[in-house]
C-alpha cells in the first residue's frame, strides 16, 4: 500500500492596506490586549482612532510588535528601550536609503 503525504502550512496573509482591530492585533501577534495598550503608551505602536474600542492598526504595527517581542526575549530590553531601538532602526533604514539614493 502506497501512501501520499501531504505538508499543511498554516500561516496570514497579511495585505498591507487592511488594517486591524486591537484584538486582530493581539491574536496575530499572539499578546494580551494590555501590553498592546502599553506598547501605544510607549509610542511604539500608533492606532488610528480616539477610543480604545475603536482602534484600527495598520500591518506595519504587526511587525513592530513583533520587533518589541524579540527585543524583550532576546535582549531582556523593556518597552522604553525597544521603542529607542525600533526610532534609531527606523533612522539607520531612512539613511541607507539617502544613501544609496545619492550613489
Amino acid at each position: 500500500m502506497e501512501y501520499n503525504i501531504i505538508k499543511v502550512h498554516q500561516g496570514n496573509i497579511a495585505d498591507e492596506e487592511i488594517s486591524l482591530t486591537l484584538m486582530q492585533l493581539c491574536n496575530t501577534c499572539q499578546v494580551r490586549p494590555e501590553f498592546v495598550i502599553e506598547m501605544v503608551d510607549f509610542g511604539i505602536l500608533e492606532p488610528e482612532g480616539e477610543k480604545r474600542t475603536a482602534w484600527r492598526f495598520s500591518y506595519d504595527a504587526v511587525e513592530n510588535a513583533r520587533k518589541v517581542m524579540r527585543f524583550q526575549r532576546d535582549l531582556d530590553i523593556n518597552l522604553a528601550g525597544a521603542a529607542l531601538a525600533l526610532e534609531l532602526l527606523d533612522r539607520i533604514e531612512k539613511l541607507e536609503t539617502l544613501l544609496n539614493r545619492r550613489r
